[in-house]
């Protein structure tokens, strides 16, 4: 028995290292193999410690958004040995060891990854960013108070808030911001720029400004104030029901409904909506405001490269005001989804638009929360009109421009608002939206050739 014991230990000695060989080698094909599906080598994942850190995000609904390395872009085809090799170099060489902070490193480099797609609205925001932009979407922050975009790749102020410091201080929309406090400009994003603009309540800022009309830059230094921005105000004038809505942010729909249930009792003759200067906001909240004027409507429609990045947005079904006489007001202050509301009453017929033509801000912005708080802003489509008309950079041309001359500038007279309400107290609207109406009507065969034939003939 003692000798049968011997050899059943000897055999388990010279078995045992064969097995976990055989053992082992299996799993590092398998692990090979796994690897090399996703398009690296072990070696190459080792190299790629920090991605699941920085590189998980949740999915918005109808998005495919998916980490570095699960997107179709194959890490084998990515070489980041340069950024490794620089990350290196400079923390071996560079002469202020404690200037080091591993945080600061990753936003900055996702922040240039992004920057490289050269799209001032595509940007990446940290979470101290994202918290100023929810602010911002509130309604109340601290800073000059003007809605500002890129446009032909300058920083352009698109409108100041009423009342605003920017207002108060003589900033006008369409005014180029050249500098910041003596510092350039070109090459931020528009969240770098308005993080440099604002500030804390008491604190000054000096814009350097380049107006049309103006041979030399202007500097124009604002203290900074609380902005409270009220989504929503209006007022009766004769039995004409003027709304202004200021921005589309978190609470104008609520504010809406309020003023709407209001509005009702007053049994007004005519609507005016006025969105001039309202640099845009939420697209829910533009569509919930227009779900009163017009019934399951298609009010925009987007396009884009992914599944759900393209589609109709419909408004809702019984709306409060879908027979009453409209207008609305824009200007080159009217932005975003200022230009959506306006396009689609054009679009619909459902009212007459008058003014200047509005900004031209119609691509899509989706804010893709990441693991750590931080977001990603990412253009994903543009927005075109009902009728498939594009915003972004044409913008809308109202179906009467009405101009303003300087003497009424200067002497506040609301030239716009004022042959709104003449239009309604003339009885012109009906003749006038008439006339859109047949000017909006796709001509047939017979008329092209016709008009055809006339420009032949002249």
């Amino acid at each position: 028995m003692a000798h049968y014991q011997r050899n059943i230990r000897f055999l388990f000695f010279i078995i045992a290292p064969i097995i976990g060989f055989i053992l082992g080698w299996s799993v590092s094909q398998k692990t090979f193999s796994s690897a090399a599906a996703e398009g690296s080598t072990p070696k190459e994942k080792a190299a790629q410690v920090l991605e699941p850190e920085i590189g998980e995000v949740r999915k918005e609904p109808g998005l495919k958004i998916s980490p570095f390395g699960k997107s179709g872009v194959s890490s084998k085809n990515v070489d980041l040995d340069i950024f490794w090799e620089t990350w290196n170099t400079l923390e071996k060489n560079y002469l202020t060891e404690a200037d080091f902070d591993t945080k600061a490193q990753i936003y900055g480099s996702t922040k240039g990854l992004v920057q490289s797609l050269g799209d001032p609205y595509t940007t990446f925001l940290t979470p101290e960013e994202i918290e100023e932009f929810e602010e911002s979407m509130s309604g109340e922050f601290q800073g000059i108070g003007a809605y500002i975009e890129f446009k032909d790749e300058n920083l352009v102020i698109v409108a100041p808030v009423n009342g605003s410091p920017a207002d108060k201080a003589g900033l006008k929309s369409g005014d180029f911001i050249y500098k910041v406090n003596d510092e350039l400009v070109h090459g931020l994003s528009i969240d770098e720029a308005v993080a440099k603009i604002r500030g804390p309540k008491g604190s000054p800022v000096t814009l350097t400004i380049i107006r049309e009309g103006e041979r030399k830059p202007l500097e124009i230094t604002i203290v900074r104030d609380e902005i409270v921005i009220k989504s929503v105000e209006w007022e009766m004038k004769e039995k004409v029901a003027v709304v202004s809505l200021h921005q589309f942010g978190t609470n104008a729909s609520e504010e809406f409904q309020t003023a709407v249930e209001a509005i009702v009792l007053k049994n007004p003759e005519a609507m005016i909506v006025d969105l001039r200067n309202n640099g845009g906001g939420l697209l829910d909240a533009s569509v919930d405001i227009m779900s009163e004027f017009l019934d399951r409507k298609v009010v925009v429609k987007t396009k884009g490269r992914n599944f759900g990045s393209s589609g109709d947005l419909v408004s809702r079904r019984g709306g409060s005001l879908l027979n009453i006489p409209l207008l609305v007001l824009i200007n080159g202050g009217s932005a975003s989804a200022s230009e959506i509301f306006a396009g689609a009453i054009q679009d619909h017929n459902r009212g007459y638009v008058l003014g200047e033509t509005s900004f031209g801000k119609g691509s899509v912005q989706n804010l893709i929360p990441l693991s750590d708080g931080s977001s990603l802003k990412v253009t994903v489509s543009e927005w075109l009109t009902p009728k498939e008309r594009s915003i972004h950079e044409a913008g809308i041309e109202p179906d009467e421009i009405v101009e303003i001359s300087d003497e009424d500038y200067e002497n506040e007279v609301d030239t716009v608002l004022n042959r709104a309400i003449e239009i309604i107290s003339s009885g012109q609207l009906p003749e006038l939206m008439s006339a859109q109406a047949e000017a909006q009507e796709p001509q047939s065969e017979g008329d092209i050739t016709k008009q055809n034939d006339k420009n032949t003939q002249e």
